[in-house]
């Protein structure tokens, strides 16, 4: 059975090897992004099942990440979750329709939980 796709969108380099590595010994393929750019390139191709965004990011928001992906044909088959730190992140998540929201600072455990029952359910 192949792994489930995880794309982490996140610019800072410490929280996102902490992601990629407890969400790689959780069994997920993780693919990692810097920025709302790099992730718009690799979601076309890598196509996740989960996507965990954080909403400040450099060169392209996560919020118009979220925009301009799910222009592309595939965004339906994926669920989104918003990890981030801004203020306004609930009323962001909430204005693109999405219901998953980790707040930073966050507790690893709650994230990967998280992610477990995006990937065991259909997209949001």
């Amino acid at each position: 059975m192949a792994k489930t796709r995880v794309l982490v969108v996140e610019d800072d380099d410490d929280i996102r090897r902490l992601i990629e590595q407890e969400l790689g010994e959780a069994g997920y393929d993780v693919i990692p992004a810097l920025d709302g750019k790099h992730a718009l390139r690799l979601v076309r191709t890598a196509r996740p099942k989960v996507l965990l965004v954080d909403l400040g990011l450099p060169l392209m928001s996560g919020d118009e990440f979220v925009r301009r992906w799910r222009e592309s044909s595939h965004a339906e088959d994926a669920t989104v979750v918003i990890v981030s730190g801004r203020d306004d992140a609930l009323e962001v998540a909430t204005s693109l329709g999405i219901r998953r929201v980790i707040l930073k600072p966050f507790r690893i455990e709650d994230l990967v939980a998280t992610v477990a029952q995006c990937a065991s359910t259909t997209a949001i």
